[in-house]
């Protein structure tokens, strides 16, 4: 049974999971499948694209469970607690998709939730082309997007569920954020101008195991054995 402090923090987290992830069992799975392949001459792609698969499926499924989750304990969410970029420069503004893209928009609040399904419905399930920018972020190479609460995330949320409507985010490329964020499960490490680093926790373990799986996917990275 989990402890009382570790279901306070699990309550806490950015997107408070249905089930725990650890972060150094999925490590564990992928260096054995990296020693795997280097005997049998496969290819390790095939591992980290499952990885990521179950990684942002389950990121997305907890943006709708949150809704269920003790009031008392839940609050607004921000771009941030996931992933610490919303101070890096964007490679640009994406229209998204959101009948093509993976969607991470933690709903929490009832009300809201309840007021975008019933406009959704009276609009007659529209197509929407919003036009006004969402707080967030779009990950270019895992074709995610991110909503953060400083936008209404249950707009989004809804459309992509019946696969309507397109939106603007600020867009990110893996291959950018590579030289300046890194993490290794509990600690992100930011860079700074002057060389230094800026250091913050990991609150969502997901997020950290798939940032490091899309980075050796997309950006060259040699697979490893986690610390």
């Amino acid at each position: 049974m989990l402890k009382p402090t570790r279901l306070k923090a699990l309550y806490e987290s950015p997107l408070p999971p249905m089930a725990l992830t650890d972060y150094g069992a999925l490590s564990k799975f992928l260096n054995s499948g990296a020693r795997r392949c280097r005997e049998s001459g496969r290819n390790f792609d095939l591992f980290l694209d499952w990885a990521i698969h179950v990684l942002v499926t389950s990121l997305a499924a907890d943006s709708g469970s949150r809704i269920f989750l003790p009031k008392t304990r839940t609050g607004p969410f921000a771009l941030d607690d996931l992933i610490p970029i919303s101070e890096l420069p964007p490679a640009g503004t994406a229209r998204v998709r959101l009948a093509e893209t993976r969607l991470i928009a933690p709903v929490w609040n009832n009300s809201d939730l309840e007021l975008a399904l019933e406009a959704f419905y009276d609009s007659g399930f529209e197509d929407a082309r919003i036009d006004q920018p969402f707080g967030g972020a779009y990950i270019q190479e895992l074709n995610l997007a991110i909503i953060d609460s400083p936008s209404d995330v249950d707009v989004p949320y809804v459309l992509r569920i019946w696969g309507k409507g397109s939106i603007q985010l600020n867009s990110y490329s893996l291959k950018d954020l590579e030289p300046v964020l890194r993490t290794d499960g509990e600690t992100w490490y930011l860079r700074e101008e002057d060389g230094g680093e800026t250091e913050l926790p990991v609150l969502e373990p997901r997020m950290a195991a798939l940032y490091n799986c899309a980075l050796h996917r997309w950006c060259g990275k040699v697979a490893h054995e986690h610390e």
